[in-house]
């Protein structure tokens, strides 16, 4: 140097090695010289105060005068100096600006195996918010490990970067706990926004999206402190302490800011999900902290608590969370559009199988469903009817309902969510009404003599379900001709056929592609299946079917078989063309005996009476 600043320089010049802290190179130098204080260096400024040797506190002026002193470059000095900054806010460090509350300067702290590696301090020991070293994945400690001694280190006294500040203990015999590996990814990321090596910051903010990458290391590391008491709402209050206990930092604080890392590489959809998920868990966990933090984080875009650059990034999320509320609705409105039980639509939406975001209505944040989920879901609360009520309209069992809807002549209803499942099939009223609409035209076109009821036809068959759905939708396409009656009966009460040579058609056979399993029918549809008239069937129910509630269902594998076990009066009196009360007695002259009243074995009565076979 041309001109002496100092007073004096040190006899022998030490490199400062690369992220050392300021404070750290001066005490390393001062114990290389056997001095007892590090006063004795930093005092050279003139405006340090005694009880208060740092040189992290020596402005510009003082810095160069320290670098004359110790023999290195003023801009080596500011590099590793947490200059105050125009505004008083951000501290230099490392070339990085970082808020001026996350540097710790009153207290020294260390990794106990890092001294046992290097002996110098490391720069990144000085966040507060971040009390580990990646070096060695410790936490850092404070404190002497002589158990007489327990002082917490400080920068005053010179006996050794590597030993204690009192007694003159090696720190590396402390015993450090170890960073959890789970949390370790997050940390380093967050260490890289503000390390003093390029490249480690390079390998950082490659993570971050285009909404943080105009932001510096110091303000991303802000907001992701900001965010930490969304994750643990303890961390606010311990941050806003000018004094972090290690205690705290090391149980709370690091593992917030871990979790953290993701909100920032998802910004800002992965903390609006984050929040989402929370508010949706259940009774026990209901999210309310998490409701309150968020909320307080959003209320920061007033910068109260937090720099302009940060203050923009939650005015933006403020302003994102109210607009959300344009495109979503409320479970209670989605139930109301849909027809949807409320309770399964919110259990949907915890599940995830309802997309969901979070909004802010007012001063509340809700979670609202995608409009788009909602969407596909409003055909739902069309008009349907049940198969009881459709198969009235059409004037059929509801058996054949279920085959129409097979072979596609009518739509099936999809079932809100939380009302019933495929056992109470429905279908869309709509479809319905065209199929009748077809039919209707096709059976008023038709010309000619149907002199036979399809009702009576259907009579004649037995042992298995009537073909209504095969046959009305043969009728309804125009292969089958058939005409209508007058009256007020249900449309397929009313229309007849040419013969009963016509059975024969394929229309007239059996579904067998049709799977019945599971379907269920009622005793008036099992009462048709077998040709017993409704008012007489109630004689042959518990006979037939045991003792039992009136109005049960049956399965219709039950029915099937019931069918084609009996055969009753009623259906032999069609066949054989005689009066209902001569079956019986002609019955018997063949040798087929009743089981009860009306039925008898279909297998034996087919077998012994002429003109039986089944159709």
């Amino acid at each position: 140097m041309s001109t002496a600043l100092s007073p004096w320089r040190v006899a022998r010049v030490l490199p400062i090695i690369a992220g050392e802290s300021l404070d750290g190179y001066v005490a390393r130098v001062a114990a290389a010289h056997h001095m007892p204080r590090m006063a004795q260096i930093t005092e050279v400024t003139g405006d340090i105060q005694m009880e208060r040797p740092h040189a992290s506190f020596c402005d510009d002026t003082g810095l160069s005068i320290l670098a004359d002193c110790l023999g290195v470059s003023p801009e080596i000095t500011r590099l590793h100096s947490p200059l105050w900054s125009p505004d008083s806010r951000m501290l230099n460090f490392f070339g990085t600006a970082v808020p001026r509350e996350f540097l710790q300067f009153s207290y020294r702290r260390f990794s106990p195996t890092a001294l046992a590696m290097s002996a110098h301090h490391r720069g990144l020991w000085q966040v507060r918010q971040l009390p580990i070293c990646t070096e060695t994945w410790e936490y850092l400690e404070e404190r002497c490990p002589n158990p007489n001694c327990r002082r917490r280190q400080v920068w005053r006294r010179t006996a050794g970067i590597d030993l204690c500040d009192y007694c003159a203990e090696p720190l590396m015999r402390a015993r450090a706990a170890l960073v959890p590996e789970n949390i370790r990814d997050g940390m380093e990321m967050l260490v890289g926004l503000i390390h003093h090596d390029a490249e480690k910051q390079r390998i950082a903010r490659r993570y971050l999206p285009p909404a943080l990458s105009g932001l510096g290391g110091g303000h991303l590391l802000e907001l992701a402190c900001a965010l930490a008491p969304v994750v643990d709402q303890r961390v606010g209050s311990l941050l806003r302490h000018r004094s972090l206990c290690l205690g705290g930092a090391r149980e709370i604080v690091v593992p917030a800011l871990a979790a953290v890392w993701p909100f920032l590489t998802g910004w800002p959809g992965a903390v609006e999900k984050y929040v989402a998920d929370k508010l949706n868990l259940g009774s026990s966990e209901k999210g309310g902290s998490t409701r309150k933090a968020f909320y307080e984080v959003l209320s920061d875009r007033n910068g109260r608590r937090v720099s302009p650059e940060v203050q923009k990034l939650f005015l933006h999320l403020f302003e994102r969370c109210q607009s959300a509320r344009s495109r979503g609705m409320t479970i209670l409105k989605m139930a109301n559009l849909t027809g949807a039980d409320r309770r399964t639509l919110l259990a949907m939406r915890k599940a995830g199988k309802l997309p969901s975001f979070l909004a802010l209505d007012g001063i509340r944040l809700q979670v609202l469903v995608d409009r788009e989920a909602v969407a596909p879901m409003l055909n739902c609360n069309k008009n349907r009817l049940r198969l009881i009520y459709a198969a009235e309209m059409l004037g059929t069992p509801t058996y054949p309902i279920r085959e129409l809807a097979h072979l596609g002549s009518v739509a099936v209803a999809s079932v809100p969510p939380g009302r019933g499942d495929y056992l109470q099939l429905a279908v869309w009223q709509e479809s319905l009404d065209d199929f009748v609409g077809k039919l209707s035209h096709q059976l008023s076109q038709s010309k000619g003599n149907y002199p036979l009821r399809l009702t009576e036809a259907m009579r004649g068959i037995g042992g298995r379900p009537k073909p209504w759905a095969k046959v009305l939708r043969a009728i309804a396409e125009g292969d089958l001709a058939a005409s209508v009656v007058g009256g007020d009966a249900p449309l397929a009460q009313r229309i007849t056929i040419s013969s009963e040579e016509i059975l024969s058609a394929e229309c007239f056979q059996h579904t067998e592609a049709m799977d019945w399993r599971g379907c269920m029918v009622t005793k008036s549809d099992l009462a048709e299946i077998m040709n017993i008239s409704p008012p007489h069937f109630s004689r042959h129910s518990e006979f037939l079917l045991g003792p039992g509630p009136a109005l049960r269902k049956v399965t219709m594998d039950t029915a099937q078989k019931l069918a084609r076990r009996y055969i009753t009066t009623s259906e032999m009196s069609c066949k054989l063309r005689l009066y209902r009360r001569a079956v019986g007695n002609f019955a018997r002259i063949n040798g087929v005996k009743p089981l009860t009243t009306g039925l008898f074995n279909r297998t034996e009565a087919e077998q012994l009476i002429p003109g039986l076979s089944a159709r």
